[in-house]
């Protein structure tokens, strides 16, 4: 991406909470991997997520560097149900993913996420993104783009095809809903201060928990990072909704 983005004016970057959506096996945990270690040759014996997990990164938006918080969850459904009331808590957006050669993943997105998007959270408030996986398949394409642009349509959100694998569009998805993202606290940060408040709202505040492993503080503390750059994670177990992790930004996981 050319013309990166500076560090947010007075202060340092604030930090959202992102979530991904879809089936077991659309690509999910792939994305986030290639996105958080581009140079790293892809992992193509990726276990199927079977709790949460979480990793951050620096991203640029055209007004400046903004940390993500990415949560991935397990498609299967005996796990959805437990964990997406947690997962979609203090969310500020989602990235839906299906595989564009599994036309079973593209019609689960209508019948079972959009579904469950609604019932777990406030869908109207949520930036969202859907995201057309493996697009290196094209000649097992089973998804046109005219069908996914219709579902952006019908829902109101973006639309973009990726490859984990070549790691084509990866950074650009992840940018493009953070920017909405982004603009949206940006915008209602406008509105309070004409109102005599103040402030951006992400992830956590000034009394959230910060006993998490490895930070266990500040989950605005940027040290390590260089441009797109600047990691880490975590996970929530399902037996006990605990987090622990490594990269300063599990106590702000804002479960």
């Amino acid at each position: 991406m050319s013309g990166r983005a500076t560090s947010t004016p007075g202060g340092k970057p604030p930090l959202y909470k992102i979530v991904m959506l879809g089936d077991s096996g659309v690509g999910k945990t792939s994305l986030v991997a290639r996105l958080t270690n581009p140079d790293r040759p892809l992992n193509h014996d990726i276990s199927a997520t079977m709790g949460i997990e979480f990793d951050t990164q620096m991203l640029d938006t055209p007004q400046g560097k903004v940390k993500a918080q990415i949560w991935d969850t397990a498609g299967q459904e005996r796990f959805a149900r437990v964990l997406l009331p947690t997962y979609f808590r203090k969310a500020k957006g989602v990235i839906l993913v299906y595989d564009i050669t599994n036309a079973k993943s593209f019609e689960s997105l209508s019948e079972r996420w959009m579904a469950q998007l609604n019932d777990h959270s406030n869908a109207d408030e949520l930036a969202k993104l859907l995201v057309g996986n493996k697009s290196d398949l094209e000649a097992s394409r089973e998804v046109t783009k005219e069908k996914a642009i219709s579902f952006c349509q019908e829902y109101g959100m973006e639309f973009l095809e990726t490859s984990a694998k070549s790691g084509d569009n990866v950074l650009p998805a992840f940018e493009k809903l953070i920017g909405i993202v982004h603009d949206r606290a940006l915008n209602a940060q406008s509105k309070n201060k004409a109102s005599g408040h103040g402030g951006i709202k992400g992830v956590g505040g000034n009394n959230q928990n910060k006993s998490g492993g490895g930070g266990g503080g500040d989950p605005n503390n940027t040290s390590g990072s260089s441009g797109g750059g600047g990691s880490g994670s975590g996970t929530v177990k399902l037996e006990d909704g605990n987090t622990s992790g490594e990269g300063g930004d599990s106590g702000a996981c804002g479960c």
